[in-house]
């Protein structure tokens, strides 16, 4: 077909692609290295793992909140808020992930209700699983700092641990759901994510 049959769109912007390549990276070596950290015999001696998995850590809250400022700058918000609209999108959404359905429901914007939900939900876990991972950090630190030695006391290091594990499957498990879906609802939006750009037929 035809170049001139088609239209590029600028479908994610230069900062959109590096915020999202630099938190695959920083979230894969916090991922791996969180695992790591569980078991007694690692590859790699346990200081060397720890600070990786402290420095990933940092870099994936760090970017998180560049990109919860790009969004209120630039007025990309939008493209997360959920309305009534998108709860009625929700059947026909399922019926269209389980192969029941040829064509997924119209979109009020770029993400359909699911990804919002995912991409609340992850933004939430990275968010808290920031938080205690400085409570866990350095327990002088937490003892000395005001606003953190209530928060200790009422919240165990155990219950921590075992939460940051949880959410780290969680993680895994959506994670790995979202690039199967990504691979095959439309591959070209997965490319535009490294290009930026789209193709459409002019006849859309």
């Amino acid at each position: 077909m035809k170049s001139s049959d088609h239209k590029k769109i600028l479908l994610y912007p230069l900062s959109i692609r590096i915020f999202h390549l630099v938190l695959i990276i920083s979230l894969i070596i916090t991922i791996i290295t969180g695992i790591a950290i569980s078991f007694s015999y690692a590859l790699l001696p346990m200081r060397t793992i720890r600070l990786m998995h402290i420095s990933g850590g940092f870099v994936a809250f760090a970017v998180v909140l560049f990109r919860l400022g790009y969004a209120a700058i630039s007025g990309d918000y939008k493209n997360f808020s959920i309305k009534l609209a998108d709860f009625r999108t929700i059947p026909d959404l399922v019926k269209y992930y389980m192969f029941m359905q040829q064509n997924p429901p119209p979109l009020r914007t770029k993400y359909n209700i699911g990804q919002k939900f995912t991409m609340f939900s992850w933004l939430i876990a990275i968010l808290y699983q920031s938080f205690v991972g400085i409570l866990l950090f350095n327990s002088s630190f937490i003892s000395k700092g005001r606003a953190f030695f209530p928060l200790a006391r009422l919240i165990l290091p155990q219950q921590i641990r075992v939460t940051k594990y949880y959410l780290t499957i969680y993680f895994i498990m959506t994670i790995m759901l979202h690039i199967y879906l990504a691979h095959t609802e439309d591959i070209a939006k997965t490319q535009s994510m490294f290009t930026g750009w789209v193709r459409l037929s002019k006849k859309k």
